[in-house]
Parts: C-alpha cells; structure tokens; sequence
C-alpha cells in the first residue's frame, strides 16, 4: 500500500513539474479598467458586415455560438457561473447562469470585468418561476470579459478551464471585443443546457 502511494505521489509530482496541470492565475488580483482601456479597439467597432443577428450559448458545451444569417459565424469558449454544475438560475445570489430566450439590453465598458453586455434576465417565465418559489429571480446577468489581473490574456486557458462568475457569461476579452463589433443592442439570445 505504501509503495502504490508512493508511486501515485511521485506520478503527480512529474505531472505537476511537467506542465501538464492547468496554472493559476499569474497577475495581481484587483485593479480596475478605465475607459480607455476598452476605448478605441478595432475589433470592438461594430461592423456591419458581421453583424450577428443571434447568440446561442449551450452551456454543457461551455460554448457561444454567433449566427448571421443562419451561419454560424463564430464559436466561442465561454465561463459561466460558479455554481452552475447545481442547475439553472433560480435566484439572485446563487451563481448559476440562467436558461432561456433573452436579447442584448446594452453594451457599455466594465470597471471590473472590461466589457459587458447585459441580456434581459429575468423573463417572464424567469420571472412566474421565482414568483411561484417565493424568491427574488435577481437581475444584472451579463456577457462580460475578465478580470483586470487578466487584461492581457495571460490566464485565459485558467479561467475558461473553471466556472466562476456570478451567473454571467464570461468570454476571453479579445473575444469579447470581437463580439462588442458583432452585435447590436436587441439581438436574440438563448442560452440553452
């Protein structure tokens, strides 16, 4: 028994040493973006000739599909909310990403995580559900970028390798600034298991 624990410790040391698990996050933890700091990105003027006329995030694939015209246009890897291995958004404060069909509500640059977009959570079947449960469904669910420890994309492969938002989506913010020139404020999303 001593001997296969051994073995089993030295195995993940040469795992650990070798690279091979996925690394932290390197950067400061806090700070905060300016408006500078989203201003002016090529990839983040809208463009209208990608421009996107729906988003469909399935999240058991951690992925966000960007359509025109029927095509997919893009594939992008996405985060979502910490606790979102216990099921969909019920209630505020529970870390789950909700499911269903919403629209983009705004697009405005994020102290905290660079960009954001707001989707139109909670809907009315978000809203009768919390209703029925005697709960407050909460509000402010977000397609948003990084944290600022992260703003050059060093601890992309880190924090799309985890769930960790509050129930928001989070996309790498180069990807983030791709979609800000993809997508107008009233285009369809839906977020589906």
């Amino acid at each position: 028994m001593r001997k296969r624990l051994s073995i089993l410790a030295t195995l993940a040391s040469l795992f650990i040493i070798g690279g091979c698990a996925p690394s932290g996050p390197t950067g400061v933890v806090g700070g905060y973006y300016t408006s500078a700091d989203c201003a002016n990105k090529p990839d983040a003027i809208f463009d209208p000739s990608r421009a996107a006329d729906k988003i469909v995030v399935v999240k058991s694939e951690h992925k966000m599909y960007v359509y025109k015209n029927g095509s997919v246009i893009k594939t992008l890897p996405v985060s979502l909310g910490a606790n979102d291995y216990q099921g969909n958004k019920v209630q505020q404060g529970d870390k789950r990403t909700p499911v269903g069909s919403y629209t983009i509500l705004n697009k405005r640059c994020h102290p905290i995580k660079y960009r954001a977009m707001t989707i139109s959570y909670p809907n009315a079947a978000d809203r009768a559900r919390a209703a029925k449960l005697g709960v407050n469904p909460g509000s402010d669910i977000t397609i948003h970028g990084q944290p600022h420890w992260n703003a050059d994309g060093h601890g992309d492969s880190y924090t799309l390798s985890h769930d960790w938002t509050d129930g928001c989506i989070a996309l790498t913010n180069s990807d983030l600034d791709w979609l800000f020139g993809s997508v107008r404020v009233g285009t369809p999303i839906i977020i589906k298991n």
